[in-house]
């Protein structure tokens, strides 16, 4: 216990030292860049008075905290010396990973939006957030060096490492997104109309117009970018199951969520001449574009893409197996895909009672085209369930798994929607029956008849499917094998009084199915022959192995 008091004693001096260093070098930088062109034309340059008492106050730091520093490092180093442990402990983990994670995921988004805002404006002023960010990566690197010299395998110190590579991820990719968001448009807008940007988009070569800088924009969207594919390389060689397929499949929904959303802009865009409404090219790619299918569409190819290489890495590694990684992601795609159309279903069953029963506002043309566009998007999701659905037919031990998740999250989301609809239209009837009815109550009801309907619809499907699959029965009940499946040249059992428990019974018809003297040729073809199942030939199989 004293030990590890006293490396926790080191460990918080040593970074504490160290942020203090990087906060003072960071104010005396913010002073010095204001004497040069970052600090834009909108800011004045510093007084011959700040300017010393920045560097004189930066230079004390360096000289007496990071002589404290030097000398507490030096006591964790000879701890690391002295002690075999100490440097795959908990407490050296949590203070290297944990300060590192905070650095990357604050001064990477500091410097990528930085880059982001010279591209969209050449007056910015960044100073502060070039002052901020240089210290604090210089800490990251740091951190990273001294966390190089260490490994650690097991234990609470992997799972701060674990927090470390995958929590940054995602954070990063947060931030990519809204970069992602707010500056791929404008850059494929300058590339198609040259250096002058959205002048077409603008209809006329106005004053309004921006000009956008082509080199800062990609540099910053390529910023993101290599960070988070970085992080993701980082976590390539770690062997964690669940953390992993938890955070890559959930960002992997996301991905694909993208991808929907584009379809779903992209869609509307199509059928509009259909209701005979009009757009332009400047709601595409203009100042602001009211059907930018290119953002999210581009965003989630590329998400999809990088976390499908990865979990490709992880299957090549033995993590997962090649089929099991493929009816995963098919079975994520076929869960954001229900969601989608589901929705777009609600939303067309909410439009048709708003136009049967009428209410204070009746749907409009956009309505319409919203609901049909959002079930167009989410169309993939009746082929993947059907596939899902042969698949665990043909082999339900390969499928199990994915093919659960997908049967038991379309069962929740059916569960909750006709719950909550419920809920509201029997609080909105009851409400209005006693003469106290809420605002607009009508529309309100309307809502949520349509998400109890499909909920219902929803709960009736994959309840049917969980009590067909069995999903709710005991793990450990063996099946009885049948008269057809037992081997062909294996005896009756030995008499059973017919009073015995059925347990008894198929124990003893398994038992000596399994103990006949059949070499593994004759198990492969009764097996192709269809004479035994696929679970019975392992068991032979294993058994004259483990008898040979």
């Amino acid at each position: 216990m004293a030990r590890h008091l006293y490396r926790f004693y080191l460990y918080t001096i040593y970074i504490a030292l160290l942020i203090f260093i990087a906060v003072v070098t960071g104010q005396m930088l913010n002073t010095m860049l204001d004497l040069t062109p970052l600090r834009g034309p909108f800011t004045s340059a510093p007084a011959r008075q700040d300017i010393v008492q920045s560097v004189v106050l930066a230079v004390a730091a360096w000289l007496i905290a990071g002589a404290l520093a030097g000398l507490h490092y030096w006591l964790i180093r000879r701890d690391i010396r002295h002690d075999t442990t100490a440097g795959a402990s908990a407490i050296r983990s949590f203070f290297l990973n944990i300060t590192e994670a905070l650095s990357i995921a604050v001064a990477v988004p500091v410097i990528g939006f930085m880059l982001g805002i010279l591209g969209l404006s050449e007056s910015a002023d960044i100073v502060t957030a070039v002052a901020f960010a240089l210290p604090t990566l210089a800490l990251a690197g740091l951190l990273e060096r001294e966390r190089r010299r260490t490994q650690v395998n097991s234990g609470a110190a992997l799972v701060f490492q674990r927090l470390h590579f995958y929590g940054v991820q995602v954070i990063l990719l947060i931030a990519l997104s809204y970069a992602w968001f707010t500056q791929i448009r404008p850059l494929v807008d300058g590339l198609i109309f040259g250096s002058r940007g959205t002048l077409e988009a603008c209809h006329g070569g106005t004053s309004a117009c921006p000009t956008y800088n082509m080199f800062y924009l990609a540099i910053s969207l390529l910023w993101f970018i290599a960070f988070w594919v970085g992080y993701g390389w980082l976590a390539r060689k770690d062997s964690s199951h669940i953390l992993r397929f938890i955070l890559h499949g959930t960002s992997l929904a996301y991905g694909i969520g993208c991808i929907l959303a584009g379809i779903y802009i992209g869609v509307k865009l199509i059928l509009l001449p259909l209701f005979k409404l009009p757009a332009s090219f400047k709601d595409i790619l203009g100042l602001n574009p009211s059907y930018d299918f290119i953002s999210p569409l581009t965003l989630g190819i590329l998400i999809v893409g990088a976390y499908h290489l990865w979990l490709s890495g992880a299957s090549k590694r033995g993590l997962i197996s090649p089929s099991a990684k493929f009816l995963m992601e098919s079975a994520i795609a076929a869960i954001v895909c229900a969601m989608v159309f589901w929705v777009g279903c609600g939303t067309m069953l909410y439009n048709t009672l708003q136009k049967l029963i009428p209410a204070s506002t009746a749907p409009d043309t956009m309505s319409w085209l919203s609901a049909i566009a959002l079930v167009m998007a989410g169309l993939g999701y009746i082929p993947l369930e059907i596939y899902q659905r042969r698949r665990n037919t043909v082999d339900p031990s390969s499928i199990s798994s994915p093919r659960r998740g997908l049967v038991l999250a379309l069962l929740g989301g059916g569960i909750l929607a006709s719950v909550i609809g419920g809920v509201t239209v029997l609080y909105l009837w009851v409400t209005a029956l006693f003469s106290s009815p809420v605002d607009n109550w009508q529309q309100a009801v309307h809502v949520g008849l349509a998400s109890f309907i499909v909920g219902v619809v929803l709960v009736s499907i994959y309840l049917w499917s969980a009590l067909k699959e069995g999903y709710w029965s005991r793990s450990d009940k063996q099946s009885v094998p049948s008269s057809d499946t037992l081997p062909s040249n294996a005896p009756l059992p030995d008499a059973q009084p017919l009073d015995a428990p059925i347990s008894d019974i198929a124990s003893s018809v398994l038992s000596q199915s399994l103990a006949q003297p059949a070499t593994i040729e004759d198990t492969l073809d009764e097996l192709l022959a269809d004479k035994i199942t696929r679970d019975e030939a392992v068991a032979r199989i294993r058994m004259l192995l483990k008898g040979s």
